[in-house]
């Protein structure tokens, strides 16, 4: 009901906001008076509302998108109707006026406030309540839209794997079209979920026009250019919804940005957040400051130890694939490379325990003062320099060896290298060095830059805090 009638329901949201608009405004000059200028508010309110609102996309359909998206365009489109209205009232104002209104014009209006700040609650809750009914009937099979997927590769898999996981989409899933499975095979989307191959692709778009559906997603390799090309074709002229995947889940670069220099639109392949070079900074000089007691401590007792260098510095990748000098104090006997040598070469179990982990969990290279360090991550406080040179951030993947990088990373390595090794990350806040599966490591470093966000760090630091209090995994 809500497809056929989509242009009805549209014209019923715009008019559902006019009426909030118009009763709150009522409700508050009940409350505060000043008939004049709630008189006022409702009639140029209402009809800001409606042409702003719509340049400003607002009633676009929001299917898929994040309800917090939804609400900071409302924000930003309500405010944008709050500034022309004062706008158009000091233009239109007498001199008389305009001396009175100047500078701030209605903002400095108590009742004006109160109005703007519970006409915004009133808009907001329609959306958080419509969201929350049309959730609930997505749930139960209701408001669907089906769709089909062109290409079972990773990025089709991927794409299909995540409609399965997230119903409350309303994006139903009917199957691949490919030309390298067979008609009727399934292709694994997520876990246990199987989705049907219907077709080739050739076959694609006489399904689409002939089952009405709503959206077919194309996935394949970007190199296929006459079958792209030819796809949008024939369901994008036949009224069928049209969206391409780029094919950045085997690259590992969703999170890509759009990058403009004049006319011309580049895919941004640095995936550091703007945000996080400023938070580095700060939070690594606080850090420093309130630990440089401890920094001068641990000084004196590595000196005292073996009157040897006090940081170990060992290459690790950064950005961009760059190698730099990874900070730490040291740990080991000042001849640990040569006793390494000699350790591997003599003993297979430990050669092999350090190929898999490039650690050992008893290493008898440690100093007595670098196992408290260890036990403690202590020894990584100098990485917070790092930090500070712009090498590394405080929170991101694990550091690591040029040879892991080429060893292990093979497809994720781009997404490594576009970002900032972190201090700290989801592997020292999960398994630690306790984990020996490799693959899994590999998996949290791509996780993490793929759900970077400031609330994960900030997380990411309180568990890092109590796993160095509780000491656990570390060697």
């Amino acid at each position: 009901m809500l497809k056929a009638h989509s242009s009805i329901f549209n014209i019923l949201r715009r008019i559902l906001d006019v009426f909030i608009l118009l009763g709150i405004t009522w409700l508050v000059e009940r409350w505060q008076g000043q008939a004049d200028l709630m008189r006022v508010l409702a009639i140029y309110g209402s009809l800001l509302l409606i042409v702003l609102f719509g340049l400003f996309n607002v009633y676009r359909s929001w299917r898929g998108l994040s309800l917090f998206k939804e609400i900071k365009t409302l924000f930003f489109s309500w405010i944008s109707v709050l500034v022309i209205f004062n706008v158009l009232l000091m233009l239109l104002s007498t001199k008389e006026q305009l001396a009175v209104l100047w500078p701030f014009c209605l903002f400095k209006v108590p009742v004006f406030l109160l109005w703007a700040l519970v006409v915004f609650i009133g808009l907001a809750s329609l959306r958080i309540i419509t969201e929350l009914v049309l959730l609930f009937f997505r749930k139960k099979g209701y408001n669907q839209r089906t769709a089909v997927i062109v290409g079972a590769g990773d990025a089709g898999r991927e794409l299909a794997r995540y409609l399965a996981e997230n119903p409350a989409i309303g994006i139903r899933l009917l199957g691949f079209f490919t030309d390298r499975v067979t008609k009727g095979d399934h292709v694994t989307a997520s876990g246990n979920s199987l989705v049907e191959v219907i077709g080739n692709i050739d076959e694609c778009p006489e399904f689409a026009i002939a089952n009405n559906i709503d959206i077919v997603f194309i996935a394949i390799p970007m190199s296929a250019e006459e079958k792209i090309n030819k796809l949008m074709w024939a369901l994008g002229t036949k009224g069928v919804k049209v969206f391409l995947v780029p094919d950045l889940f085997t690259l590992g670069l969703q999170r890509a940005r759009m990058h403009q220099i004049g006319d011309l639109y580049l895919l941004d392949l640095n995936l550091f957040p703007e945000w996080k070079r400023s938070f580095d900074v700060l939070f690594s000089l606080l850090v420093i400051t309130i630990t440089s007691p401890i920094w001068l401590i641990i000084i004196i007792l590595i000196k005292k130890e073996d009157r040897g260098p006090i940081f170990y510095r060992h290459p690790r990748v950064m950005e961009n694939g760059k190698a730099f000098s990874c900070f730490k104090f040291r740990t080991m006997h000042k001849d640990a490379d040569k006793r390494l040598e000699s350790l591997l070469e003599h003993n297979p179990a430990l050669k092999e325990e350090w190929e898999k982990t490039y650690k050992l969990k008893n290493d008898p290279r440690i100093t007595r003062i670098g196992r408290f360090l260890r036990k403690t991550s202590l020894d990584e406080l100098p990485q917070f320099l790092n930090v500070l040179l712009g090498q590394m951030s405080v929170v991101g993947a694990r550091p690591v060896v040029p040879e892991e990088l080429e060893k292990y990373y093979k497809r994720t390595a781009l997404t490594y290298c576009s970002t900032k090794p972190g201090v700290t990350g989801p592997w020292q806040v999960g398994k630690r060095s306790d984990t020996e599966d490799y693959d899994e490591r590999v998996e949290l470093d791509q996780w993490y830059v793929m759900n970077c966000s400031f609330r994960l760090d900030i997380k990411i630091i309180l568990k890092t805090i109590w796993s160095m209090i509780v000491r656990k995994g570390a060697y």
